[in-house]
């Protein structure tokens, strides 16, 4: 994860985010998206929007264009670029909210989307990102969701609960370098 990039503007980042699932979209008739297209959302973290990579995995995931994201809706994925057009965080939505198809590929660390709290920690120090499990920071920044965040690994597992509750199950999952 990029040493560079606080909290403060990963919080107005999500804002964004929310404020773009939350308008109203014509939904078509859902396509079938090969899941092994949806799971190479890591090879596009890094690189330009002009990106080769980046440019087939928008056209293959019906990527639409939202202020600072391209909203991946019928495979669960959001882009987050930076002012340089440059995707700095996916965005894994693991819940079918906002217009959003559940994500179905393969979540970092061996996550499974049904993991808890207790579960996601553990995986984390039994993989070594963390000594304990325990994030480097937490918050929670929309008063509905607990946010985990692991910097060094470059992710944050966001979770379904206000608060740090052992069963809280996991919602989203951001991931940046």
């Amino acid at each position: 994860m990029d040493t560079h990039f606080k909290t403060p503007s990963f919080l107005i980042v999500i804002a964004l985010f929310l404020t773009a699932c939350a308008s109203p979209s014509v939904q078509a008739e859902a396509a079938k998206v090969d899941p092994a297209a949806a799971a190479s959302y890591q090879a596009v973290i890094g690189k330009s929007l002009n990106d080769k990579d980046v440019a087939n995995f928008i056209a293959i995931n019906h990527c639409v264009s939202a202020t600072q994201f391209q909203l991946c809706q019928e495979t669960g994925i959001a882009l987050w670029l930076d002012t340089h057009q440059i995707v700095k965080v996916v965005y894994l939505c693991l819940n079918n909210v906002n217009g959003f198809g559940a994500y179905k590929g393969e979540l970092p660390f061996g996550l499974k989307f049904y993991d808890n709290l207790g579960a996601v920690e553990y995986k984390l120090k039994e993989r070594g990102v963390s000594n304990t499990g325990l994030p480097d920071e937490a918050t929670t920044p929309d008063h509905l969701h607990y946010w985990a965040m692991y910097k060094e690994a470059g992710v944050t597992i966001v979770y379904n609960e206000p608060y740090p509750d052992e069963d809280a199950s996991i919602y989203a999952i951001l991931v940046s370098k």
